[in-house]
């Protein structure tokens, strides 16, 4: 009787490890990809159809397709998509953190110029170009698809940011017509330094949420602080930066056509 209680003491041992995941032990890329694509099938429209990849680079990579069929059907499959159309890439690290929420994927994918390095970009098959349906639907899954489940939620500060454009940035929402972010810029930081990023052919608003700095908008130069929304015109030149100790925040709105 002894004997038989020890042996059903291991199986439940055994059955109880086998049914979680070691402590310290990381996803692998495939278990992400299928994660994302059961929660996404749950918020997916009915009427919803979709194709595009995902690469990961290095060790633990591969490719994957992701395949969404009306009637909400979310398919993941190993191997490169059978029709021309874009992919997501990156890598094992940091999809993973993208899985975790310590950044999003389209912060990631964040660069002030297309020649700019990011950890996650983006792969057009051949035939395929980045025009505005095709960037829509980028922005779409980059947001809806990497950002399992619902309330969709992005947290914003240092921490789960990106320098870009001379500052700590997460990007909240992209899509056609509409760019939305959260700027931190601290002591010594300069955005849009470069005259090449200082003008954009649509409209932008700046709410400055925490601390005070300086904006230099079409040659003049005002102090922003926090309680403060600033309009800057298609067209206009644009700089801030910051002298101070204590970080100036801020939620930039970027509208209209071209955003």
């Amino acid at each position: 009787m002894k004997r038989w209680i020890f042996f059903i003491t291991i199986l439940l041992m055994a059955w109880t490890l086998g049914s979680q995941p070691l402590v310290g032990q990381e996803k692998t890329a495939a278990k992400i990809i299928t994660d994302w694509a059961a929660a996404y099938q749950k918020k997916v429209s009915p009427e919803e159809e979709g194709l595009f990849g995902i690469e990961i680079k290095g060790e633990g990579g591969g490719v994957w397709t992701v395949s969404i069929e009306p009637g909400r059907k979310v398919k993941v499959r190993a191997g490169e998509p059978d029709k021309p159309t874009f992919l997501f890439t990156t890598d094992l690290s940091t999809l993973r953190k993208i899985d975790k929420g310590e950044i999003n994927a389209l912060t990631a994918a964040g660069r002030a110029k297309a020649s700019d390095s990011a950890p996650v970009d983006i792969k057009f098959m051949p035939g395929v170009q980045p025009s505005p349906e095709v960037m829509k639907k980028i922005f779409h899954y980059g947001f809806h698809f990497f950002i399992p489940g619902t309330p969709e939620i992005i947290y914003f500060d240092e921490a789960h940011s990106r320098f870009v454009h001379g500052g700590n940035v997460v990007i909240f929402y992209y899509t056609t017509g509409l760019r939305t972010a959260w700027y931190q810029v601290k002591k010594g930081m300069v955005i849009n330094q470069d005259e090449s990023d200082q003008v954009n052919p649509f409209p932008t608003l700046f709410i400055c949420t925490r601390g005070e700095g300086r904006a230099k908008l079409g040659g003049k130069t005002i102090t922003l602080k926090k309680g403060m929304m600033v309009y800057i015109p298609a067209g206009m030149s644009h700089m801030f930066w910051n002298e101070n100790d204590e970080p100036m925040e801020g939620i930039i709105i970027m509208f209209g056509p071209g955003a």
